[in-house]
Order: structure tokens, then C-alpha cells, then sequence
């Protein structure tokens, strides 16, 4: 008896090993159902890396086109394209800012004219011109020493004779240029000769294998932030409740399709600030100046930064 018995005990016991199996696989498939079946809060976010629940729901375009913000995205972003190809044309050597100085810059100029005079050095300056007057979205264009002295810049009066100063080595975008040896923007800063807002994009320059790829210089580039104002307003015709903002890694207003309102320059402890600079795009509600407004986000790669674009409007 005690034999015919062990096969009912081994046979009950697979038959209970399999219902407890049976029953956790249902379970996990509950849970997961009724996951993928809970609405979105209204703080939406879409990382902007691609992963894999971006894969499945929304392209990055899709997700754009969703918030309303993929035209105006798609002309911020071709103009940072630019603007990166210029910086990588000289540190390539592909147009003559790749061989200089050709002047000695004597301590009488630097107090005088804060580098060469206008009329040395033609040939950078006059490239310089031609891409000032091809390229709306720059303001100025200059080249410093490694050490941070300025050799030139275009226009010559407003950029260079009028500046402040003649070195420039303790300004962020010089240093990040020079030890990363990569292209570098700066944050929003005042403007030695103008001390209005700018940001500047910095590029290392080295000479050729003749030179043992020596580090000569740096070129400076200055943004023309009025040129993304109007780039917004244009953006921003037939929406008269929106308004598209662009900022800065530390959440300082760089353009403004609405620039006559008066207010606070920085946005840094907004929510969708916040989000974006981690990478994030999406749309949010949150108070601003006591008024609920609906912002969407997205943040625009801009050499080792980023730049965050913000598109506010009053909440329906």
C-alpha cells in the first residue's frame, strides 16, 4: 500500500506546482495589462534619447509635430548647423583663419586698438566680412591668441576698437576650446564691447603635420541674438496666444518672439526648463506670473550644450 501510494504524491505535487504557475503568469499579465492601459498624467514628458518606449509610441519628429513645436525646431536647428559647420571649416583648415597670426601684435596696438590695426592682415579680415554679410545669424568674428589675446575682429569698430578689453583667456568658451579641443559655446554673456547679452562659439585652431599640429589660436564667433529674435516672431505669425522662447544652459532667455516684455531674464525654476535640459521633450502646465500656461519643451543640441526651446501659451 505504502508503494502504490508514492505515485498519487508525486503526481499531486506536479499538479500543484504547475497551478501556482499557471496563476503567477496570469497574474503578471494582469499587472502588466492594466500598466499599459493607465492614462498619461498631464505632466507628459518623451525622453529624447531614443529608447525604448520612445520606439514604440512617437518618433522624436512625431513627437515634435505633436507640440507644435516642429517647424520653428527644424529652422533653430538648421541655423545651429551652420553656424557648427563654419567653426569645423577652420579647425579643418579649409579657409585661410587656419594660418595666422601673420602680424605681430604689439603692446601699443592691444592698448590702442585691442589687437592689429583695421588695416593689417587683410585677407582674414576680408573673409571674415564675406562671412558676416552671408551669414545673418553672426554679429562678430575674431581670432585670439592661445593666451587669449585678441589678434582680430569683424566689424573692426564695433567688435574690436571699441571693446574693454584685449584678452579674452578667462572668458568659459575660450578655456573649453582650448582643452577640449573641440568647438565650445558660452552661456548668455555681457559683451565687452557692446555690454549688451551674446553668447559666443569658440574653435580651436591648429596648424598643419608641417607645424606639428600646434595649437595657433582660437576663432570666435559671436551669435546675433536679435536675428533668433526675428527667427521666433516669424515662427510665431497666426499664433497670437503663443510665445516661443530660447534659452540658454542655465535657463537664460537668449530669444523671444515677444521681446518688448519686461521681465526676469532667467526661467531656470520652471519645470520644462528643467526637464529639457535633462533631455527630455514634452508639455507641461505650470504658473507663470500667476497665470496657468501650458509649455511645451525641447531641448536642441549646440556643441558640448544645449540650448532649450520653450513655446508658452495661455491654458484653454
Amino acid at each position: 500500500m505504502i508503494r502504490d501510494s508514492q505515485p498519487r504524491v508525486v503526481l499531486f505535487s506536479i499538479l500543484l506546482l504547475g497551478s501556482f504557475t499557471i496563476l503567477f503568469a496570469l497574474t503578471s499579465i494582469g499587472d502588466v495589462s492594466s500598466q499599459a492601459n493607465t492614462s498619461l498624467p498631464e505632466n507628459k514628458t518623451f525622453n529624447a534619447s531614443i529608447t525604448n518606449s520612445l520606439q514604440s509610441t512617437f518618433s522624436n519628429t512625431e513627437t515634435l509635430e505633436n507640440l507644435g513645436l516642429s517647424t520653428v525646431y527644424r529652422s533653430v536647428q538648421q541655423e545651429i548647423k551652420q553656424i557648427m559647420n563654419l567653426a569645423y571649416q577652420s579647425m579643418n583648415l579649409t579657409n585661410s583663419f587656419g594660418n595666422f597670426p601673420l602680424e605681430n601684435i604689439t603692446e601699443d596696438m592691444q592698448q590702442k586698438y585691442r589687437g592689429i590695426p583695421g588695416e593689417q592682415d587683410t585677407e582674414r579680415r576680408n573673409e571674415a566680412k564675406a562671412l558676416l554679410a552671408n551669414n545673418p545669424y553672426l554679429w562678430f568674428i575674431g581670432m585670439t591668441l592661445p593666451n587669449g589675446d585678441t589678434y582680430f575682429s569683424e566689424p573692426f569698430s564695433s567688435s574690436q576698437e571699441n571693446s574693454s578689453k584685449y584678452n579674452y583667456g578667462y572668458r568659459d568658451h575660450i578655456i573649453g576650446a582650448l582643452e577640449s579641443k573641440n568647438p565650445y559655446l558660452s552661456n548668455v554673456i555681457s559683451s565687452a564691447a557692446t555690454g549688451q547679452p551674446i553668447v559666443v562659439l569658440a574653435s580651436p585652431i591648429i596648424s598643419g603635420k608641417d607645424a606639428n599640429n600646434t595649437l595657433i589660436g582660437v576663432l570666435a564667433l559671436g551669435l546675433n541674438l536679435s536675428q533668433f529674435n526675428e527667427l521666433l516672431k516669424t515662427e510665431s505669425v497666426g499664433k497670437n496666444n503663443i510665445r516661443l522662447l530660447l534659452l540658454d544652459n542655465n535657463g537664460t532667455k537668449i530669444s523671444d518672439s515677444q521681446p518688448t516684455i519686461i521681465e526676469q531674464d532667467s526661467f531656470n525654476d520652471l519645470q520644462s526648463f528643467k526637464n529639457a535640459k535633462n533631455g527630455k521633450l514634452g508639455s507641461i502646465v505650470e504658473n507663470v506670473d500667476g497665470k496657468n500656461m501650458t509649455i511645451s519643451y525641447a531641448p536642441l543640441n549646440f556643441a558640448q550644450t544645449k540650448w532649450i526651446l520653450l513655446s508658452i501659451a495661455t491654458k484653454s
